[in-house]
């Protein structure tokens, strides 16, 4: 066994064709000037890091944007080729790219390909033609099809796509037909977020001017019920909140996230944990390209690093392990909350089995309460 502890890497990516409405990412239209002189930094930080990163094993990277598919895919051999000049790879490390249809070719994915990615994230949204043009994206639903289609074809088995609901003006109906072409195409896995209105998003200025009608909270819960029901009778099973995959083909990368592992962000706007210390890039491209690096560092407190590992395990299914719980805080968390454990299990919210605190369907629904109901001491 590797000696090397593990280790999680996030490159963000910061350009797209066009900013879309709902999104406050740091990314940047129109900035092709700029690709060439941005992969020049990242290689810079990723240099910056490699006496740090001896300790390490990749166990993912994720290219996340932005559209990292927007450029050439040389863009991504290189920086893959630099990184594992640095650090060794895991000899089943995920490698992550998303990708709009409409940017990905034939060539494109064979250079991916040939560059070790093995799993593309797929920017779908949705396959209702009026829904994506309010949303700004650049693709038809015939697009997204094809482009799931030629990634299966040039050798992709690992294959995701991000779908979106709760949308200004959509139907129960319109969500139940974009279920319906998701799971006819080849793919392992589908994350599906509810529409969260951003502030100062172009999708903000439409809500609040009432040019935007969100669906009621009735309707947004029986749209994620109904993907929970659509997607288990296709063979993939909720393992997140908003995440669903075919067994063994689940996002290691963010488990990560949610496992409370180590994670390092490369790029501008990226955000890490590592060794307990949490800190970020600047989001703005002039300051990342002058060099600014690792703002805002602070350790995490033990009242954060509780309150970080109840709110991330239990948005998963499995939950949280209530022996590393023991073992990281000295703390029997089923007795010290046993108040608390007992309202919500009477509620039906929760439920403790096997060495797990879980929440229920209902309770996942309601993860935040719970959450906050957990938190107090």
């Amino acid at each position: 066994m590797s000696k090397l502890k593990p280790l999680a890497i996030y490159i963000h990516v910061p350009f797209c064709a066009r900013k879309c409405a709902y999104c406050d990412f740091a990314s940047f239209a129109g900035r092709e000037d700029a690709w060439s002189d941005y992969f020049a930094a990242l290689r810079a930080e990723m240099d910056a890091w490699a006496d740090r990163l001896r300790a390490y094993e990749a166990r993912s990277v994720f290219f996340g944007g932005g559209t990292p598919s927007l450029m050439p895919a040389t863009y991504i051999e290189g920086a893959l080729d630099h990184l594992r000049g640095l650090l060794p790879f895991a000899a089943d490390c995920e490698i992550t790219l998303e990708a709009n249809p409409g940017t990905v070719t034939v060539e494109k994915l064979e250079t991916y390909r040939r560059a070790g990615v093995n799993r593309l994230s797929i920017g779908v949204q949705s396959f209702d033609e009026g829904l994506l043009w309010n949303l700004g994206r650049i693709h038809t639903p015939e697009q997204a099809a094809e482009a799931v289609r030629m990634a299966a074809e040039a050798g992709f088995e690992n294959l995701s796509i991000d779908l979106m609901y709760a949308l200004p003006g959509q139907s129960i109906a319109q969500w139940s037909d974009t279920l319906a072409r998701a799971v006819s195409l080849p793919i392992k896995h589908i994350s599906a977020y509810s529409l969260i209105v951003e502030p100062g998003t172009e999708m903000e200025r439409r809500v609040e001017s009432g040019a935007a009608i969100l669906p009621d909270d009735d309707l947004v819960n029986e749209m994620q019920r109904m993907a929970v029901q659509r997607l288990a009778e296709h063979g993939l099973a909720r393992y997140e909140i908003s995440n669903f995959a075919v067994p063994g083909f689940e996002s290691r990368h963010n488990l990560t996230y949610w496992q409370d592992g180590d994670y390092l962000g490369l790029g501008s706007a990226a955000h890490s944990l590592v060794e307990n210390e949490r800190f970020s890039n600047p989001p703005e491209l002039a300051r990342y390209l002058a060099g600014e690096r690792m703002c805002e560092r602070t350790e995490r407190s033990l009242r954060d690093r509780r309150e970080e590992m109840l709110m991330l395990s239990t948005r998963t299914v499995q939950g949280m392990n209530l022996a590393r719980w023991q073992a990281e805080f000295g703390e029997d968390f089923a007795e010290t909350h046993a108040r608390q454990l007992r309202k919500l299990e009477n509620y039906g919210l929760i439920e403790i089995e096997g060495g797990f605190l879980r929440l229920t369907p209902v309770g996942l629904e309601l993860q935040d309460s719970v959450v906050l109901e957990l938190m107090d001491d």
